[in-house]
């Protein structure tokens, strides 16, 4: 196995892959001690940024054989350019890289809209920088020479916290719709309730009698979908119509 693999992976040399012939290396689940269980996982749209070409290469065929679908990058530039598919999860981005440092690469990634999840690759001596890109919104950071088994979970972990963030985003997206349907007087009764007011407050902040409040806050409810005051607080405070 070459010397790139190994400082990568923390494998014993294997006897009969030909060191220069890494095109033709295989990482199989018996090698890299892939479980059953990741085998058979759902795959992820995972982008890999490294310089280092071996690296690069060797990490692709890992996810690939684990049944993720993997974009690769030398730099950091190409990365940034690149029309990457909306279902991306996961970026692994190398921290050192000439031109765009990884810290350059995840403040970009991170000022977009729904930005996937970013795993630090980091070399020793690495920490603080890794502890940097972790403020800047990095979900963990991995040290080289990483366990396979050990970038896989985190990966696992990284695009489950992905698809948790893309479910509350679209709860917000779908609870801002509902809001918005309401006529300018129902939002100001379900402002008033969010912000804790009896009717007989918000009649009389609104000048309106209080029948009509009443009125104003069953048309809501029935427009928003649901039955109970509670559930049309948590529709507001999801589409961000705060008590403040």
């Amino acid at each position: 196995m070459s010397a790139a693999l190994q400082k990568v992976y923390r494998l014993e040399p294997n006897r009969n892959v030909t060191p220069p012939l890494l095109s033709k290396l295989h990482l199989t689940y018996r090698n890299v001690g892939v479980s059953d269980q990741q085998k058979n996982m759902t795959g992820h749209r995972i982008a890999i940024v490294d310089d280092d070409d071996a690296v690069r290469v060797s990490t692709a065929r890992l996810l690939e054989s684990a049944g993720h679908r993997v974009h690769s990058f030398a730099n950091g530039d190409d990365f940034l350019n690149a029309r990457l598919p909306e279902e991306l999860n996961c970026v692994l981005l190398d921290m050192r890289m000439p031109g765009l440092s990884g810290l350059d690469v995840l403040r970009a990634i991170c000022d977009q809209d729904n930005p996937p999840s970013v795993l630090m690759l980091t070399g020793h001596g690495d920490i603080p920088l890794a502890v940097e890109a972790m403020k800047l919104g990095a979900i963990d950071f991995i040290e080289k020479p990483y366990a396979p088994r050990k970038l896989l979970d985190a990966i696992e972990s990284a695009s489950e916290l992905y698809q948790q963030s893309q479910a509350e985003q679209s709860g917000s997206r779908e609870a801002e719709k509902l809001v918005e349907s309401l006529s300018e007087r129902q939002r100001q009764v379900l402002a008033g309730i969010v912000r804790g007011r009896p009717n007989k407050i918000i009649a009389y902040e609104l000048s309106l009698s209080i029948r009509t409040v009443e009125a104003y806050r069953a048309q809501m409810l029935e427009k928003l979908g649901v039955r109970s005051t509670a559930e049309a607080v948590r529709i507001a405070i999801s589409a961000g119509l705060t008590a403040h």
